[in-house]
């Protein structure tokens, strides 16, 4: 619990005083930052809220862990023998038992008990600590009216036995010792050993009945110690202390020093707990000053010790009911969180499409422009496409013309040449031999331009008295589309050219 360095608020309500003391914890030192004390024995109940937040604002206590340690005087204790040794079973037949030691029904207590050790053969012995359930449940109406979350109730010499302990640096089996602490209206008395509280009395005499009352409350005094450590050894809790040590240095307690050490038997010291506590000076002395007839070791100890304690008499109504404020608080926290998330991923999704649809305009707006630039530049490309292909082809001509130039030898003369749209190209001339004709076929079919080469008809004549070949021959431009295949596949037109004979001798036997 302490491993941290926190903030805690020790408080304790009786019904004289309001006491509270605000330190700051950690595993290495415990250091007090501030006390307050008031006196309530006339302001009613509805009224102690607001004198308790009257009081935290002059403390300055926020964010502190608020600790409830309850007066002696609304306790009561027994040392009895459980005859188990298993926890659990102890505590079943603690359970059972509580009620008999207390005029109340098991409904209307709270209890709780430390486990002191084994007694004798499977024997465990406990200091069973009592308390009336309305009293716990008033304080810590109160405390909350006064904004107070009291996270634990606990028992105050259980602390201050523990506190002790630490400061004298004691093993869990060494012998038993005693403190006597003495307050302002009364003294507890505690029997410390194993690192608890094994016994314990609320002795309703203090300070100010030393002050007021001189010998005679001393002498009182010190016959209730002495009945109650008779009644320690008579109840054979443990064995007798022989060592006793006196909580304060104040002048009226050293006083009785050596009147306790004569009637006790016993070695009797002084060892204020104020010299193991780390305070500021301003603190210090309104301590001595202030308060020098009270004592504020129950809270202190309580909230030094309350990591280690066995005792915490805060209901279980009220711890359920904490269980189920937190994890309402949680899922309202969780709820919250995932509301906060689904809005970031929607802002995220959100800002996206807007910077997307801010860069589309901004987009469409610069290449508008470039848009129609662009489709002037597209015409202006189309009309050179065409101008292209028109001298491309007044080119084609003369592309031909050169070919045939170069193909066409000298004995052949060229009459006519013609060249249609389609790219198919007819030529007539003569020869002077029908070699050279059959030459010149071969040769434009090497050609790269032509294709198709054909020879569309031959014939021997006379020109100017000399036997010539005329010839007409047709081909197509590379370029130019191939001729279309004919529809009727050639036995189909030979089995036509051979019945039309047929067909008009008998129209002419008909005649």
């Amino acid at each position: 619990m302490f491993n941290k360095e926190k903030s805690y608020l020790g408080v304790s309500l009786s019904e004289d005083a309001l006491k509270i003391v605000h330190l700051r914890v950690s595993s290495s030192e415990q250091k007090m930052l501030n006390v307050y004390r008031k006196n309530i024995q006339e302001v009613s109940e509805e009224e102690l809220p607001k004198i308790i937040q009257i009081a935290l604002s002059e403390l300055n206590a926020k964010k502190t862990n608020p600790i409830c340690v309850l007066p002696s005087n609304v306790i009561t204790t027994n040392n009895i023998e459980i005859p188990s040794l298993d926890p659990a079973e102890i505590k079943s037949i603690i359970d059972l038992q509580a009620g008999r030691h207390t005029p109340y029904s098991r409904e209307e207590i709270l209890i709780g008990y430390i486990t002191i050790g084994e007694f004798q053969r499977n024997y465990t012995q406990v200091l069973l600590i009592i308390v009336n359930r309305n009293v716990i449940k008033k304080q810590i109406d109160i405390f909350n009216k006064a904004g107070l979350k009291i996270q634990k109730v606990l028992f105050a010499s259980e602390g201050m036995a523990r506190f002790y302990c630490k400061i004298l640096n004691l093993k869990p089996q060494d012998r038993p010792f005693g403190i006597v602490d003495i307050g302002k209206k009364a003294t507890n008395f505690i029997v410390s050993f194993n690192h608890t509280a094994i016994m314990c009395r609320h002795i309703p005499i203090g300070m100010e009945n030393l002050l007021k009352e001189g010998q005679e409350s001393r002498d009182k005094l010190t016959a209730e110690l002495v009945s109650s450590i008779e009644s320690y050894q008579s109840e054979d809790i443990n064995k007798i202390p022989d060592t006793y040590y006196l909580t304060s240095d104040d002048t009226k307690i050293k006083e009785l020093e050596p009147l306790f050490r004569e009637k006790f038997k016993a070695n009797v010291k002084m060892m204020p707990y104020l010299d193991h506590v780390k305070a500021d000076q301003p603190i210090m002395l309104k301590l001595v000053s202030e308060f020098d007839d009270d004592s504020f070791l129950d809270l202190i100890a309580s909230v030094v010790s309350a990591g280690e304690v066995q005792i915490d008499l805060l209901p279980e109504e009220v711890k359920h009911q904490r269980a189920i404020e937190d994890q309402a608080r949680q899922l309202v926290l969780s709820g919250s969180f995932a509301i906060v998330i689904l809005l970031l991923i929607c802002a995220i999704f959100l800002s996206k499409i807007y910077f997307h649809s801010i860069y589309l305009s901004k987009l469409t707006a610069e290449y508008e422009k470039k848009h129609a630039d662009v489709d002037r530049l597209e015409k202006i490309a189309q009309n050179t496409r065409i101008i292209k292909e028109y001298v491309d082809s007044r080119m084609v001509s003369l592309d031909v013309l050169n070919e045939l130039y170069r193909y066409i030898p000298d004995e052949i003369y060229l009459k006519s040449v013609l060249m249609d749209e389609d790219g198919i190209i007819s030529i007539e001339g003569t020869s002077d031999t029908m070699s050279l004709v059959f030459n010149l076929v071969s040769s434009l079919e090497d050609s790269e331009l032509f294709k198709g080469v054909k020879t569309k008809s031959t014939a021997a004549k006379k020109e100017r008295g000399k036997d010539v070949a005329a010839f007409e021959i047709t081909f197509r431009l590379e370029s130019a589309p191939d001729e279309p295949e004919p529809t009727e596949k050639p036995e189909e037109v030979k089995q036509a050219k051979a019945a039309a004979p047929v067909e008009n001798a008998e129209n002419k036997e008909k005649k």
